[in-house]
């Protein structure tokens, strides 16, 4: 369990990261293209364009770290006057609802790369795979939190500790 704790904490630092550089590039390119537009009467040309796709990967990823550190909009004004059996099972059909939508967004979004994927974009002229891909990876990462948030609310497996081992060689 502290090992998947451990790669969820290391996957929760990277993606925190790359939102980062994706929001550092935003506030980059929106002040130059706001400054070149209105100072000098020029723009970066497919600017713009960047901005979107930047924007794009910083929702998918900024949502899938929010569903892991469990700070999604959610009203539990109901939840949380039930008693903690009955919220743990709330907590994990909250989960499965959760992971369902996302894996039918992978299932249909590979679809719709696969039709328009290869597309190019009007201004970069870069295949638009590039900036759709972020949609299923994004839905795929959300999916694997929700598993295990379900794998941490659930009551851990009848396995002997050490402690009963001793006990139980003893007895032998």
């Amino acid at each position: 369990m502290r090992r998947l704790n451990q790669i969820e904490s290391i996957l929760t630092r990277l993606l925190e990261g790359i939102i980062v550089l994706c929001f550092a590039g935003i506030f980059i390119l929106v002040i130059t293209l706001v400054l070149l537009r209105y100072g000098f009467n020029t723009t970066i040309i497919g600017g713009n364009e960047m901005v979107v796709i930047l924007f794009t990967y910083t929702s998918a990823l900024g949502a899938a770290v929010i569903v892991g550190k469990r700070e999604h909009i959610a009203i539990t004004w109901f939840i949380d006057k039930l008693p903690a059996g009955p919220r743990k099972v709330v907590d994990i059909i909250n989960l499965l609802a959760i992971a369902f939508i996302n894996a039918a967004m992978i299932f249909f979004s590979i679809h719709w790369i696969q039709t328009t994927g290869n597309y190019l974009t009007a201004v970069l002229r870069i295949q638009q795979l590039y900036a759709q891909i972020i949609v299923p990876v994004g839905c795929g990462v959300v999916v694997l939190y929700c598993l295990h948030q379900i794998v941490l609310l659930l009551p851990p497996l009848n396995r002997p500790t050490n402690r009963r081992l001793k006990s139980m060689s003893r007895a032998w």
